[in-house]
């Protein structure tokens, strides 16, 4: 028996995309893993299918508009594509003073662009048919986490799944994202390696005293776009260990309780 449906999931060769990728494999989706490294999107593919799951790997460049476009219809001529999880992001400029406008396109682009590229290139599929869209958002597009040209990028994916859940509700497809908070992630290493107590201090900060790993961010994700999430849409799903609800530092300077 075929698979009956397949989620096409950006950023599949990294820890979140192909923690993703393996979750709803599990659950008995089919997956296409689209990543700009081929050679990791090939090996998140075959380790799948050896598990005896349905995967395909495409290499992609989420910014190119062609690219996406050719890789949407290949994709739909492999499996009826339900889902589109536009997953592939990255931070380029810390602070503003590290900021040029290259900087600035560049996250502007891979992040916010991607998404609606993606989007444009599966629309008529998934309105004719229904399914689902997560877009992968962040914290930093709900508060100051630094990175500005990225938080602004974030944010306005966020508001874009706001504008789309309405539009696109009445034709079966719903429009979410999470925003996950730090997760330990191999984005992390330079930084690990400058000071390797960096997650003991950001774990102070949150709320449930640990930092995110890629698996918490695929849950929610495979969450959003199954059958118990069919009357949710429009959400922006924080996975962020409570930072986004308060500060515990803060918290426990004001009340001088520890």
């Amino acid at each position: 028996m075929g698979v009956e449906r397949w989620a096409f999931i950006t950023g599949a060769g990294g820890d979140i995309g192909g923690a993703t990728a393996d979750l709803l494999a599990k659950r008995g989706w089919g997956v296409i893993c689209a990543d700009i490294d081929g050679a990791r999107a090939e090996a998140r593919a075959a380790s799948i299918t050896a598990a005896g799951g349905a995967a395909h790997a495409m290499a992609l460049d989420v910014t190119d508009e062609a690219a996406v476009n050719a890789a949407a219809q290949k994709a739909l001529a492999i499996g009826d594509v339900r889902a589109l999880i536009n997953n592939a992001g990255r931070a380029f400029g810390a602070n503003m003073r590290l900021t040029n406008y290259a900087t600035w396109r560049q996250d502007i682009t891979l992040n916010l662009d991607s998404a609606y590229l993606c989007i444009s290139a599966f629309q008529d599929h998934l309105l004719r048919q229904g399914g689902s869209i997560v877009n992968m958002g962040s914290v930093n597009g709900l508060g100051m986490y630094g990175h500005p040209a990225y938080s602004a990028a974030k944010a306005g994916l966020m508001h874009l799944t706001r504008v789309l859940a309405v539009e696109f509700g009445d034709r079966g497809v719903r429009v979410n994202a999470v925003a996950p908070g730090t997760v330990r992630t191999k984005a992390w290493d330079d930084r690990l390696a400058g000071n390797p107590q960096v997650f003991d201090e950001l774990t102070a900060w949150y709320p449930l005293g640990k930092v995110a790993v890629p698996a918490d961010v695929a849950a929610a994700v495979a969450f959003l776009v199954s059958d118990d999430a069919s009357h949710i849409t429009g959400v922006i799903l924080p996975v962020d260990g409570g930072i986004t609800a308060g500060v515990t530092k803060l918290y426990q300077s004001i009340t001088q309780q520890h």
